[in-house]
This record gives C-alpha cells, structure tokens and sequence, in this order.
C-alpha cells in the first residue's frame, strides 16, 4: 500500500473520532496508535497536498493527551511544506491580488480545461451552476494559500467541491428547477459575501450534503446575521409604536371608564410610545 492511500485511511479514520473533547479513554489510545503511524510514514509535500491530512491532525493539537503527539507532527510537517516552496518566487506588490480586486473580476475566473471536460456531459444550467460555484469559492483561494495550503492543492479542490455541491443540489432537487436555481442562487450570494464558509467548504469541513440544506441564515457571516438582527429590532419597535399610535382612543377610553368608576383621579394618556408615555 502506498503512503498516499495509507494516510488517506487514517485521515478518514481521525475524522470519524471528532470533536476530540468528546473522546472516551479507547478513541484516545486508536488517536494516539494512529498518530504514530503517520509519525512514521514517509510524509512528502506531495502527500501533504493532497491529502490535507494536516486539517485533521490539526484538530487533536489542543487535546490534553493528543496534543503532546499532535503538536510535534505539525511542527514536522511544517518544515517539510516550507522546504518544498522554497524556490517558488517571491510575489511582488504588482503580482500580489487584493482579494477586493478579485472579487471584482469574479466573472474571470475561468476553471482550468479538466474541470471543463468533466463538466461537458451534464446539462447546460448545470454546467453554468458549476462554473459559478467554483468562481466564488476561488474568492477564498488567495486566503487560502496565504494560511500556509498548497495552491496547487486547492486549485484541485476547488473542482472537486464545486462539482460536489451541483450534484447534491441537482440530486436533492431533481423534479423541482426552479428550487434547485433558488438554492444554487442562495449558495452563490453567500459564499461571495462569506470567505470563511468558503474555506470550510473547499478544505471539506462542511460536507456537501449539510451545505446543500442550510438556510440563508445558517449561511451568513457573523457580519450579515448581527445586520439581520438589528434590522429586525427596528421593524419590532416600529410596529410596537404604530400600534400604539393606532390604538390612542381606545387607550383614553379605557383611562375615562376607569375614572368614572374611581373617586380618585385616573391620568389621561396624550401620547404612549414603546418609552415614553406622557400623562395629564
């Protein structure tokens, strides 16, 4: 068996024992074993590449057993990345693009000739689906790179995850278009607008059957959900005051029955809002 399928094994392994705070005495001693497998596999930058398996380790490094083990193949891995990028070329301030820059040339962004190939036999709306899906998440590639994952990498995953995401949509929506265009719709304006969801969809943290029955609330950043919230707190506070505003007479009648069955004064509402109310 070559190292690349044997690390492939033990990362799907791994992944099925997250979250690692909920691990019980056996899963950290498989973790531990499984660890010191990968500690003494012959781990190259090619493997590292294409695996991703550092995403999964990643993980245990803030275990309290798991870390002591985590921490040192990371490190490891590390310095085998960075040797192998050594001779790429420094990028200079005009080479450099500004993810603002890029997102205003997202429709440039064009998949490389397989991609094109894999895609040929799916229907039309379809293949257009997927040329969009992987336009977007390329927004997240400079981000991507810069946290230290090979581009070469990524370009491959960006493929992959956006042929994923279509098949899931087309198979979740497979009698129903004009779902499955709403969905596709709601997919792209978030995944633009959120860089840190499309990190996790291209590194494979949000699988493509979960992505695929999110909302758009689910979807937001952090950003849009607190603008959602505030937006809802004016409209509440709206209605409260034209409610009250609606309701004045009916509010004073109430004050002047009370009155009359009461020797003592009862205060007549002139004006109630949801903070103020004045009384005479």
């Amino acid at each position: 068996m070559s190292t690349t399928s044997t690390v492939v094994g033990i990362k799907k392994s791994l992944s099925k024992l997250l979250p690692a705070n909920d691990l019980s005495s056996d899963d950290v001693q498989k973790c531990q074993e499984m660890l010191k497998q990968l500690d003494e596999c012959d781990i190259t930058l090619d493997v590292l590449t294409s695996t991703l398996i550092g995403t999964v380790v990643s993980k245990f490094k803030k275990h309290e057993e798991l870390g002591e083990t985590a921490k040192p193949l990371l490190k490891k891995w590390k310095k085998i990345a960075s040797s192998g990028q050594q001779s790429a070329p420094t990028p200079t301030k005009k080479s450099m693009v500004k993810p603002a820059k890029l997102e205003r040339r997202e429709n440039s962004i064009s998949p490389p000739d397989s991609a094109k190939e894999e895609w040929n036999g799916l229907e039309s709306h379809r293949q257009t689906i997927c040329h969009k899906l992987f336009s977007f998440l390329s927004l997240a590639k400079p981000k991507l790179v810069k946290d230290g994952v090979n581009e070469t990498a990524v370009d491959s995953l960006l493929v992959e995850r956006s042929t994923e995401v279509e098949a899931e949509m087309c198979k979740k929506y497979r009698n129903d278009k004009s779902e499955y265009a709403s969905k596709a719709r709601s997919l792209c304006f978030n995944i633009k607008r959120n860089i840190p969801l499309a990190c996790e969809i291209i590194l494979g943290q949000i699988p493509a059957k979960e992505l695929v029955k999110m909302s758009s609330e689910d979807l937001a950043s952090d950003k849009q959900r607190a603008e959602m919230a505030e937006r809802t707190k004016k409209v509440n506070d709206a209605k409260r005051l034209d409610w009250d505003r609606a309701n004045e007479d009916k509010i004073n009648d109430m004050c002047e029955t009370s009155q009359s069955r009461n020797s003592r004064p009862f205060p007549r509402i002139v004006h109630r809002c949801p903070y103020i109310a004045v009384y005479v």
